[in-house]
């Protein structure tokens, strides 16, 4: 009899072990959730505040390059690329300003941009992607966002309707 007490007692035990895992492992996976939808979210609403910035005019673009950064970071006016604009930004991006280009955004995350009609992106100014990296094989992310914007495109003097993509990470 005092045996049959001790086989229970070890069953109950191992059955303890397990329910205590289990509420572990589950535990855990709703709070990882939770942390993958809060990085998610401010991955969209950063890369909305980038697309919406870009998609408006700028404002002080001289004072783009002198210290500290000033203006707002947009190129896009009437739904049309205004070229000044858009070489000040490349001229920016050029002298190694990409975490100051970051500021004027008011973003912490990365980004990318680029130019796409009927699946290829276009250049301008010697590259086709403009930000972080030059090259979206570069790109190592575990979340990532796109954003699409459709403007004119008059850069090369071939006047078309385009994609602008933007992709944070």
């Amino acid at each position: 009899m005092f045996k049959r007490a001790q086989v229970w007692y070890t069953d109950f035990l191992i059955g303890l072990l397990i329910l205590i895992v289990i509420t572990f492992i589950f535990t855990r996976t709703i709070l990882d959730l939770n942390s993958r939808e809060d990085r998610f979210q401010e991955l969209i609403n950063d890369g909305s505040s980038i697309a919406n910035s870009f998609m408006s005019p700028a404002y002080n673009s001289n004072g783009w390059i002198n210290n500290p950064p000033s203006g707002r970071l947009g190129f896009v006016r009437d739904g049309k690329i205004v070229k000044n604009d858009f070489d000040a930004f490349l001229n920016l991006l050029n002298n190694n300003n990409y975490e100051k280009t970051k500021t004027l955004l008011g973003t912490r995350n990365d980004y990318v941009l680029y130019f796409e009609f009927d699946n290829n992106k276009l250049s301008y100014g010697g590259r086709t992607i403009y930000g972080k990296y030059d090259d979206l094989t570069k790109i190592k992310a575990d979340n990532l966002i796109k954003i699409n914007r459709v403007l004119y495109y008059d850069l090369d003097n071939n006047g078309k309707i385009v994609n602008m993509v933007i992709l944070v990470f």
